[in-house]
C-alpha cells in the first residue's frame, strides 16, 4: 500500500495540474493565414521608378490604434495563474469546459466597411482628380487668360483701317459793293487709310483723301452784278505720316516689353499649373495610402475582437469549471471592451480618411450617395533605392516649379528695369509728312481767245500728279514737312524713382530665388534622409515580423502541450499584429517620402504616366 506522503504528492500534483479540455472543431470555418489581408488585383497608371507592381508580401495589417508608432512595443499584460486547489467535479462536464487541442482558433473576418463603400483603384482616383480638381481647373483658366493677354499685347501692333466721309454746304451771297470770291460752296469728301504702330516706337500712317467741291464763283470780281458760274474742283491727296521717338520710348525691347512679359506670365501660369498638379497627385497618393491603412486597421480590429471573444468564451467556461480565476475573466472582459472601442475609432478613421480622399479629388460631397472608399490597389513590394543627393538637388534646381516661377519673375523684373531706365531719357520725337496731290479744276470757255474750256475729271486729277515735262521733276503738286520736338524733365525725379524701385524689386526677386533654392535643397536632403530611414525601418520591421512569427509558432507549440494558455497565444498575436502594422507603416512612409522627393524634382507626373491639359473646361 502506498505511503501517505506518496498519496499526498499525487493529490497535490493532480490539484495543481492545468486542465486540457477537448472540443471538436472540425466544423469551424477557416480563413487565410495572412490574417484576413485583402490582396485585390492592382492597377496603377504607371509604376513608380522605385517600386514594383503592387503585391504585398506581408499580411495586410495595421496598428491596433491610431496612436501606435513604428517603434511602439506591445502592451505588457499579466500572466494568468492557475487556481490552487481542486475544481468542483460537478462543474467539470464537457458541455461547460471546452477542451484545448493546441490548435489556434480561426475565424471568417468580414473585410467590408460597416457603411456603403465604393471600390476605387489608384489609377481611377488619379484620373478623376485631374479632371475634377478645382485648383487644376482654376490653373487651366489662368493659362488661357495669359494666352489671351499675349494676344492683347500683340494687338498693339495690328494694322488699323481708318475711313471717313463728310459733306458741307455754304451760301455767301454778295452784299453791297464788297468784292467776293465765292457766293456759295458744296463739298463732299472722303478718306481711307491705314495706321500701324512700329515695334521700334512711333507709328506710320497712310491715308488717301478725295474731295469734290462745287463753288459759285463770280464771273467778274470787280462787278458784283455780272453774275456767277459754278466751278468744279476735284482733289486726290495721299498722305504718308511717320512719327518716331529718338530717345525716350525708342527700341524694340522697350516697345515689346508688354508682349515679353505676357509670354513670361503664361510660362509662369504653366509652372503654377504643374506645381498644383504635383501637389494634388501627392495629396491623392498620400490620402489613398492612408485610406488603405485605415481599412486594414478596421479588419485587424475585427480579428482582434473575434480572437478575444473566443478566448472570453473559453475562459468563462473554465471559470465555471473552477479551473480559472474570475480575475482572469475580468481582465479579458476589460480587453474586450477596449477592443470594441478601438473598432469604433477605426470605423471613424476610415470614414474621415475617405472624406479626405474625396475632398482632394475635388468631388462634391453633398451630391455623393456613397462616402466610403475601399482601395483596391495595394502598396508595392518596395525595393529601396540609393539616392544621390547632389544629383537630386541639381535636378530640382532645373525643373522644380517654384524655382521656375521665381526665375521667370526675375526675367519679368529685368524687363521692368529696362523700361524704367529708358523712361529716364529726354523725350525727342521726329515727325515727317509727305503728301503728293492731284487736282482737276473746270476751265471756263473764253470767246475772245477761242478757248472752248474744259470740265474737271478724275482722270485729269490722277494725271496731274506728275509733270508732263520731267525736267521740272516727277511730281507736279506735293508737300513735304518734318519736325523735331523735345521734352526734357530737368529734375527727372519721377522716372528716376521708378527706375530705382525696379532695380530694388529685381534684387529682392533674386534674393527670393536664393532663399527658395536653399529651402528646396534642404527639402531634398530631408526627403532623401526620410527615404533612407524608411528603408532602414522596413528592414528592421521585416526582422521584427519574422521574430514575432517565430514567437507565435513557439507559443502555439507550448499551448499544444499544455505549457501555455490561449491568452498567451493571443498576446503573441498582438505582438505579430503590431510588428506587421509597423512594417506596413514603414512601407507607406517610404512611398510618401519618395512621392515628396518626386514633387521636388518634378518627376511625379511622369512617374505615373500623367499629362496635363492646358485647356480649361467649357
Amino acid at each position: 500500500m502506498p505511503s501517505i506522503s506518496t498519496t499526498l504528492a499525487l493529490l497535490c500534483a493532480f490539484a495543481f495540474a492545468p486542465g486540457t479540455p477537448e472540443v471538436d472543431r472540425s466544423g469551424a470555418p477557416q480563413v487565410d493565414t495572412n490574417r484576413g489581408a485583402s490582396t485585390p488585383s492592382t492597377t496603377r497608371p504607371t509604376t513608380s521608378p522605385t517600386t514594383t507592381s503592387p503585391s504585398t508580401t506581408r499580411p495586410s495589417s495595421v496598428t491596433p490604434s491610431p496612436s501606435a508608432s513604428p517603434g511602439a512595443r506591445p502592451p505588457t499584460r499579466p500572466r494568468p495563474r492557475p487556481l490552487t486547489g481542486q475544481g468542483d467535479p460537478s462543474l467539470s462536464g464537457e458541455a461547460l469546459t471546452p477542451t484545448d487541442t493546441g490548435e489556434l482558433p480561426s475565424f471568417e473576418i468580414d473585410h467590408s466597411a460597416p457603411f456603403p463603400t465604393e471600390s476605387l483603384e489608384l489609377s481611377q482616383v488619379l484620373k478623376q482628380s485631374l479632371e475634377t480638381n478645382i485648383d487644376l481647373r482654376t490653373n487651366a483658366y489662368d493659362v488661357e487668360i495669359s494666352e489671351a493677354n499675349i494676344m492683347a499685347a500683340l494687338g498693339a501692333y495690328d494694322v488699323f483701317l481708318t475711313a471717313g466721309l463728310s459733306a458741307s454746304l455754304a451760301k455767301t451771297p454778295q452784299r453791297g459793293s464788297a468784292f467776293t470770291i465765292s457766293t456759295g460752296q458744296r463739298s463732299v469728301s472722303g478718306n481711307v487709310g491705314f495706321n500701324r504702330k512700329l515695334e521700334t516706337g512711333g507709328d506710320i500712317t497712310l491715308s488717301i483723301n478725295v474731295q469734290r467741291d462745287l463753288a459759285n464763283q463770280p464771273i467778274n470780281f470787280l462787278n458784283p452784278n455780272a453774275g456767277s458760274a459754278e466751278l468744279t474742283r476735284l482733289y486726290i491727296q495721299p498722305t504718308l505720316t511717320f512719327n518716331h521717338p529718338l530717345l525716350k520710348g525708342a527700341g524694340i525691347k522697350v516697345n515689346r516689353a508688354d508682349i515679353d512679359k505676357a509670354k513670361i506670365a503664361k510660362t509662369q501660369a504653366e509652372a503654377a499649373q504643374l506645381g498644383t498638379a504635383q501637389n494634388v497627385v501627392r495629396d491623392i497618393l498620400n490620402a489613398y495610402w492612408e485610406v488603405l491603412y485605415a481599412h486594414r486597421d478596421l479588419v485587424n480590429k475585427r480579428r482582434a475582437i473575434a480572437l478575444t471573444k473566443e478566448q472570453l468564451e473559453r475562459t468563462r467556461a473554465e471559470v465555471a469549471a473552477g479551473r480559472r480565476s474570475p480575475i482572469e475573466l475580468r481582465s479579458i472582459e476589460q480587453t474586450m471592451a477596449q477592443r470594441e472601442n478601438e473598432l469604433l475609432l477605426a470605423e471613424n478613421a476610415l470614414v474621415d480618411r475617405s472624406l479626405t480622399l474625396r475632398t482632394v479629388m475635388g468631388q462634391d460631397l453633398a451630391a455623393l450617395d456613397i462616402i466610403g472608399v475601399e482601395p483596391t490597389t495595394d502598396p508595392a513590394s518596395i525595393n529601396p533605392r540609393q539616392v544621390d543627393i547632389k544629383a537630386e538637388i541639381e535636378r530640382a534646381m532645373q525643373v522644380n516649379p517654384d524655382v521656375r516661377q521665381l526665375q521667370l519673375a526675375i526675367a519679368s523684373r529685368r524687363i521692368d528695369e529696362l523700361v524704367a531706365a529708358n523712361q529716364r531719357l529726354p523725350q525727342l520725337d521726329f515727325r515727317g509728312t509727305f503728301a503728293p496731290q492731284g487736282r482737276s479744276i473746270d476751265r471756263f470757255p473764253n470767246a475772245a481767245s477761242g478757248d472752248a474750256g474744259e470740265n474737271a475729271t478724275w482722270g485729269l486729277a490722277f494725271r496731274n500728279f506728275f509733270n508732263s515735262d520731267l525736267s521740272n521733276g516727277l511730281l507736279a503738286d506735293y508737300q513735304i514737312s518734318g519736325s523735331l520736338s523735345l521734352t526734357w524733365d530737368i529734375q527727372n525725379r519721377g522716372p528716376k524713382g521708378n527706375h530705382q524701385r525696379a532695380q530694388l524689386e529685381l534684387r529682392k526677386a533674386q534674393e527670393s530665388l536664393r532663399s527658395t533654392r536653399q529651402q528646396i535643397s534642404g527639402a531634398v536632403i530631408r526627403s532623401a534622409n526620410n527615404l533612407r530611414n524608411s528603408a532602414k525601418r522596413m528592414e528592421v520591421t521585416e526582422q521584427a515580423v519574422s521574430l514575432a512569427e517565430e514567437n507565435l509558432e513557439a507559443e502555439k507549440a507550448r499551448y499544444s502541450v499544455g505549457r501555455s494558455t490561449a491568452y498567451d497565444v493571443l498576446f503573441r498575436m498582438d505582438e505579430l499584429e503590431i510588428a506587421e502594422a509597423n512594417a506596413l507603416r514603414s512601407q507607406i512612409d517610404y512611398l510618401i517620402a519618395i512621392t515628396e522627393l518626386q514633387v521636388l524634382t518634378g518627376e511625379l507626373l511622369p512617374a505615373y504616366g500623367l499629362e496635363l491639359h492646358a485647356n480649361a473646361p467649357r
